[in-house]
C-alpha cells in the first residue's frame, strides 16, 4: 500500500460503532462491542446507517434484516441496537419461547434464522406483537429472510416486506482497518509495513480476515517473536 491508500484509509473508515468479529483464536481477548469500535466503509456503511435511525424504521413491525457473510459485523451491528434499545437476543429457538412469554414490549435480535428450524408460527406471532406494542426486531442472516423458504404463507408475506440492508466484501479500506483493530484489540503492535504485505497478497473476505489474523496470533507466541513482514511471509506460505 502506498502513502496516498493510507491516506484513503484514515478519510473513508470512519471509526463510529462498536464490534468485533469473532476469530478463531486459542486466547481470550477483550471484544469491543461499543459504537465507537466499529469500522464503517463502503462495502457496510448502509447497514450501520440503517442502526443508527432507530427507532426511524418502517411501520408496520419496525424490522429489519441484515444480510451478510460470517465475520462482516452482523453480530456486533447487533450489539450497538442491543445497546440502544434494550433488544433480548435470540441466538437459538428455544430462546423464543422465553421473549413471547414476557409481558415487555418485544425488541428482539433474532441470531442465525438460517441456520436453525426456527417455529413459524411463534415467528409469526412475534411480528404481530411487535406491530401492536411498538416493539422492533432485528434479524440476522447469510442470505436474505425474503429469500428463504416459509411454508407459513403469512410469514412468508411478512419476511418479503422487511427492510433489507447488505453487508458486501470488504474493501482493500476495511481490510487494512480490520487487519490492524484485530491486533490491537489483542495489545499486540502490527507493522504498517506488515499489514501492507498482508493486504497486497490476500483475498478480499472476512474469513481471511479472520484466519490470517489468528494465524499471526498464534505464529507470534509459538515463536516468542513481535508481528513482522518476515512473520507474515512465514504464515502466508504455510496456508
Amino acid at each position: 500500500m502506498n502513502l496516498g491508500v493510507e491516506k484513503s484509509l484514515k478519510a473513508n473508515c470512519v471509526v463510529c460503532i462498536r464490534y468485533y468479529g469473532e476469530l478463531p483464536l486459542d486466547m481470550p481477548f477483550a471484544k469491543l462491542q461499543g459504537r465507537d469500535d466499529f469500522i464503517v466503509s463502503d462495502c457496510n456503511k448502509l447497514a450501520a446507517a440503517w442502526i443508527n435511525r432507530w427507532p426511524d424504521w418502517p411501520k408496520p413491525g419496525r424490522s429489519l434484516n441484515l444480510v451478510g457473510p460470517a465475520g462482516a459485523g452482523k453480530s456486533h451491528l447487533a450489539a450497538i441496537w442491543q445497546e440502544l434499545c434494550g433488544a433480548q437476543l435470540c441466538d437459538q429457538p428455544p430462546a423464543l419461547a422465553a421473549v413471547m412469554a414476557d409481558d415487555a414490549v418485544p425488541l428482539v435480535v433474532i441470531d442465525k434464522i438460517d441456520r436453525a428450524d426456527w417455529p413459524e408460527e411463534t415467528l409469526f406471532h412475534l411480528f404481530n406483537r411487535c406491530d401492536g406494542q411498538s416493539g422492533g426486531l432485528l434479524i440476522l442472516s447469510e442470505q436474505p429472510i425474503a429469500q428463504m423458504h416459509w411454508d407459513l404463507a403469512d410469514l412468508r408475506s411478512r419476511m418479503r416486506g422487511v427492510a433489507m440492508a447488505s453487508i458486501a466484501l470488504p474493501d482493500d479500506a476495511l481490510v487494512y482497518a480490520l487487519l490492524d483493530k484485530y491486533f490491537t484489540d489483542r495489545q499486540m503492535v502490527a507493522p504498517q509495513a506488515m499489514l501492507t504485505y498482508l493486504l497486497s497478497r490476500m483475498e478480499r473476505s472476512f474469513y481471511a480476515i479472520q484466519t490470517i489474523a489468528a494465524a499471526l496470533d498464534r505464529r507470534s507466541i509459538a515463536d516468542k517473536k513481535p508481528l513482522s513482514v518476515a512473520l507474515a511471509r512465514l504464515v502466508l506460505q504455510d496456508m
